[in-house]
């Protein structure tokens, strides 16, 4: 027995050796291919050589794997080399999108795999020697653009450097001339850029298919549940059968999205027009919420604490026409007025506005309970300008003034105004003007008359490209000609000291003053304001301002007399909806007995 067990042990045992060394080699080797792994993680430098152009170089390293990922490098040298390798290609691209069409690229890497070098020769930039547009229609060359299209409208300069940028700039150019010429399917059919590496230049030759002219065929309407088909057929801007124009379909979805009526807003169009050309069409739109009320707190230094209210039904007819209420109520003055809109009254962009408004105001010039009713047509005659005409009547009741008493006035409101500012709640750049003339009978005893005009005129500067510094400046101008000033009604009278007109002063007491100080308006006004407004951060901004100007008791400004003038600091806290504003003025000529040092304004937008 214990023979045969020695002879049984010596053959396990050197089964057992043998195992255990073949399960000690390779976790021998796994444990240096890891050690050698781990000691290549310290990354890499990268580095180019033949490029002086910082430009360029800063794309090529946006293009380039090794730049991007040298704080993860490949665990070998080789993985390495491949990473380089598989670079060429980007950089060579990114070198013929610059003009250089015969660069060459190779690179080094030392043998720890601690450094690259990539080495470019990007040779010449070559530019364009030639440049041919060929038309087609229904597979035949046609000579129909041939002298149509130039290349300098195209952006194309021969001897230029050839860029591929320039090219396609080129062909998108091309179809939009002919999509605005009617030409809905035209497309590029061949562009062949050809690169001379003997001539060191590029011809490129371009094969644009025109298709068919195409018009504007059946229209379908998707998703309408409120509104009414009608309404969305007033705001097209094409009828059927008329050329194709894109600029038709944008501002029929531009005006549709602004209605307020619905949450989106697609049209589309067949791909290819059926056998007469006609294009048919599809709106497609989700109507969104068309009632709205609000309720909301404010203060404001000249009339106290008060509550606003507001509620409107954009769509309370299935055609668009809106009505709305809105009500401000402060301590020293209420205000409620009832809108109703038809929009596109007659004609496109023209609008019918009828308003029932009641105002009460208290102010140291003057007591007034007004209620009038008007109708007002507002055209729009271009993007900028728009006209404003109608009919109103104001029952005036005035009280606590050098004329206290009843007025029936009959009122014809005419106004015009132009803007092509950049934003109207922040505008930087652009101007605006607003005259306005409102001839005014007292239709009952006594009877008199008199005509209402002011022009309002702003312009905007940009001191800066980013628009963080403005210069903006105001001017308004007014004179009431006609009756005495006894009988022009004292709130139909000019008055100044308003967050708007010469702040500073006390609310509505910039006019001529009697002898108990007291403000009894004027017949003219001659206001400027100059403001600095500088953003000095995204959200927070500080505005410098000077106001100067006076009312005049005779109809023209008197500029003998004396004018007032104010400066003040304000600041501005940007929102989406527009800058929060606090002013702080101060009067440079304040007059006893009426004004305070200074006065505090609070509001939402700039002042002008």
């Amino acid at each position: 027995m214990p023979l045969f067990h020695l002879t049984l042990w010596q053959p396990m045992n050197k089964i057992l050796q043998k195992i255990s060394l073949d399960l000690i080699q390779p976790q021998i080797i796994l444990t240096l291919l890891f050690f050698a792994a781990w000691v290549s993680l310290d990354g890499y430098e990268v580095s180019f050589e033949g490029i002086e152009n910082p430009d360029t170089l800063k794309l090529i390293q946006s293009t380039c794997q090794l730049e991007k990922l040298k704080e993860s490098p490949p665990a070998t040298v080789i993985g390495l080399k491949r990473r380089a390798e598989g670079d060429i290609k980007n950089i060579i691209q990114a070198l013929q999108s610059q003009g250089y069409y015969d660069a060459k690229v190779a690179y080094q890497v030392d043998e720890e795999g601690k450094r690259v070098i990539v080495q470019i020769e990007p040779g010449p930039i070559f530019p364009f020697v030639s440049f041919e547009l060929h038309f087609f229609q229904d597979g035949e060359r046609t000579p129909a653009f041939d002298d149509q299209i130039c290349l300098e409208e195209l952006g194309i300069q021969i001897g230029d450097p050839a860029l591929p940028e320039l090219i396609l700039d080129a062909e998108d150019k091309i179809l939009d001339f002919l999509n605005l010429n009617g030409y809905a399917f035209a497309s590029i059919r061949k562009r062949e850029v050809m690169a001379d590496q003997q001539q060191k230049n590029v011809n490129v030759v371009m094969e644009i298919e025109i298709g068919p002219l195409a018009y504007f065929g059946p229209l379908t309407i998707i998703g309408l549940d409120r509104v009414k088909e009608a309404f969305i057929y007033k705001k097209l801007h094409w009828r059927k059968d008329e050329l194709y124009d894109p600029r038709k379909v944008e501002k029929t979805q531009e005006e549709l999205e602004l209605s307020g009526l619905f949450r989106s807003v697609t049209i589309t169009h067949e791909e290819q027009s059926d056998g007469g050309n006609l294009i048919p069409f599809t709106i497609h739109v989700v109507e969104g919420k068309q009632r709205s009320i609000g309720i909301g707190v404010s203060y404001v230094t000249s009339w106290g604490p008060g509550i606003n209210l507001e509620w409107e039904d954009r769509n309370i007819f299935g055609e668009g026409q809106k009505l709305s209420f809105e009500a401000d109520i402060w301590q020293r003055r209420q205000e409620g007025d009832l809108t109703y809109v038809i929009p596109d009254f007659r004609r496109k962009n023209q609008n019918l506005i009828f308003i029932l408004d009641y105002e009460y105001e208290k102010t140291i010039g003057f007591t007034e309970s007004t209620f009038s009713i008007s109708g007002t047509i507002e055209r729009k005659l271009t993007d900028k300008l728009r006209v404003y005409y109608g009919g109103m009547y104001k029952h005036i009741r005035s009280t606590d003034s050098d004329r206290n008493g009843t007025f029936d006035l009959l009122q014809v409101p005419l106004q015009l105004k132009w803007t092509n500012v950049d934003n109207l709640l922040d505008p930087t750049r652009g101007g605006m003007f607003h005259i306005k003339v409102m001839p005014t009978v007292q239709y009952l005893e006594p009877q008199f008359g008199y005509c209402l005009n002011t022009f309002t005129g702003s312009l905007y500067y940009s001191l800066t490209s980013d628009a963080r510094h403005v210069l903006a400046g105001k001017l308004m101008l007014g004179t009431i000609i006609g009756a005495s000033q006894n009988d022009i009604p004292p709130p139909e009278r000019f008055y100044a000291g308003t967050q708007n007109a010469l702040r500073g002063y006390k609310y509505l007491s910039v006019s001529p003053l009697n002898h108990h100080h007291k403000p009894i308006g004027g017949r003219s006004l001659m206001i400027g304001s100059l403001e600095l407004r500088s953003r000095i951060s995204k959200d927070f901004g500080w505005v410098f301002f000077y106001d100067v100007g006076n009312v005049f008791l005779r109809a023209y400004p008197d500029f003998r007399e004396s004018v007032l003038q104010s400066v003040g600091l304000g600041i501005r806290y940007y929102t989406p909806v527009g800058p929060l504003r606090v002013d702080v003025a101060v009067p440079l000529n304040r007059r006893p007995h009426v004004d305070g040092p200074f006065q505090v304004y609070f509001s939402i937008g700039q002042t002008f």
